[in-house]
């Protein structure tokens, strides 16, 4: 009987231990998702300069024909890329690289309080605060760390309809 009760505990703290889950709270609401989901988000100059205190990031042309999309599952939220067909070099300062750090896709959690994202192994006060309007996404830098100085940028993209013919 103890070894039976032993097994339980065992299996109980696995299962609440696993990398592959997420917290509650750490999943984006389903609205976000929805809109989120719906789209291929691909680089895009920003629609107006509206906020003067903020960068606006603008896509270098070896990754203007890239597709990002968002996908969410009952245990992991990930971002993934689709290179487009000009490859970017190593040695540039593009999205891809800072975001994905040359992989094809990451993991993030969502924090519904703040509407922002934080990336898996990312920084402890690195997140993107999150704005979507229909088939417009901004993806804001944030970075909280008092002893660093650093710049707010603001990623902007352009939703291509999933369910639209070619």
């Amino acid at each position: 009987m103890n070894k039976l009760l032993f097994g339980i505990f065992a299996l109980i703290l696995f299962g609440s231990c696993s990398k592959d889950s997420i917290d509650p709270e750490k999943i984006a609401p389903d609205d976000v998702k929805k809109q989120l989901e719906a789209y291929d988000w691909i680089p895009t100059v920003a629609n107006s300069d509206t906020k003067d205190e903020l960068y606006h990031y603008k896509p270098a042309d070896c990754e203007k024909d890239n597709n990002y999309s968002f996908s969410f599952g009952s245990n992991f939220q990930k971002l993934k890329l689709q290179i487009g067909k000009e490859l970017c070099g190593f040695d540039q300062d593009t999205f891809e690289q800072s975001i994905l750090d040359g992989k094809s896709e990451r993991s993030f959690t969502y924090d519904k309080e703040k509407k922002s994202i934080k990336f898996a192994d990312s920084d402890q006060y690195e997140s993107y605060g999150i704005l979507v309007d229909e088939d417009y996404l901004v993806l804001t830098y944030r970075n909280n760390n008092p002893v660093v100085d650093y710049i707010p940028m603001e990623y902007h993209f352009k939703g291509k309809s999933k369910t639209e013919k070619n």
